[in-house]
């Protein structure tokens, strides 16, 4: 919704953290905001991919809720995260670092507060929908990624009917904070083969032997892991509009995504 720009990142991980649910309530325990932080920025080149924005993406998983059945401490939940759990996609953790799975620990135990679970529903500034469709199409470059209804480009959500099904909160975060609003079906991923060529797309599908993508030039290329050096997820390829967009034009282009429901 805001300028898009196609980054490769340096490489990450694969996502992690198929964690089973039900069990006794997470330790109560006091973290820092630093901890806090360096666990966001782990999650979400990790875990967002498999899990969501939310933590609640896996069926029966919930990461927010501190009741994971295999994991009620700080640090068997750590453990877990470092030894992965066998016959799963969850696999061993060992390069980790103990200051990053503190930081990880530390974001999952507060993470309904740092994902906005329980502010989506917090009243936002509606400005005039009219010019936001301006913005959309002009000075944000939203059309050049995003359809309304058609247009845009495959790799790209089509937002013909965003404003039915998101808040206007979670639309404006989306504009200011794209990487915390990040869907399922949303995440790019980058491949290395053996000759140590990349490829980018959006992930349509992966299994424990294969990785099926969307291409940038929107072609649909399919990859065997084990002839891959490395698949990593991406950070979000939407740039915020913080520092490009006004608090007005942020109200004006967010009226016009609320304004974009389906008869």
């Amino acid at each position: 919704m805001s300028r898009h720009h196609r980054r490769a990142a340096g490489f990450g991980l694969a996502a992690m953290l198929l964690l089973s649910m039900q069990g006794a309530n997470a330790q109560e325990h006091s973290y820092t905001p630093a901890d806090i932080d360096n666990g966001r920025g782990l999650y979400q080149a990790n875990c967002l991919g498999c899990h969501g924005d939310q933590g609640n993406a896996v069926e029966s998983v919930d990461l927010s809720s501190n009741r994971l059945r295999r994991a009620s401490t700080d640090e068997e939940l750590a453990a877990l995260i470092r030894s992965g759990i066998p016959g799963t996609l969850m696999i061993p953790r060992p390069q980790f670092s103990d200051g990053e799975l503190q930081g990880l620990v530390a974001f999952l135990r507060t993470m309904a507060s740092q994902t906005g679970g329980a502010g989506s529903e917090r009243e936002v500034a509606l400005g005039d929908p009219s010019r936001g469709q301006q913005l959309f199409f002009g000075k944000a470059d939203c059309g050049s990624c995003h359809g309304v209804g058609g247009g845009g480009s495959r790799l790209y959500v089509d937002l013909a009917n965003i404003g039915g099904r998101r808040t206007p909160a979670s639309l404006e975060n989306a504009i200011l904070y794209p990487e915390a609003e990040l869907r399922e079906g949303q995440r790019f991923m980058q491949v290395v083969d053996k000759s140590g060529a990349a490829t980018v797309g959006l992930l349509m599908n992966q299994d424990t032997d294969s990785v099926q993508m969307m291409s940038l030039d929107e072609r649909l290329v399919s990859f065997g892991k084990r002839d891959l050096e490395a698949w990593n997820f991406l950070p979000s390829q939407m740039q915020s509009s913080r520092d490009v967009l006004s608090a007005e034009e942020i109200a004006d282009l967010v009226a016009y995504l609320v304004s974009l429901k389906a008869e």
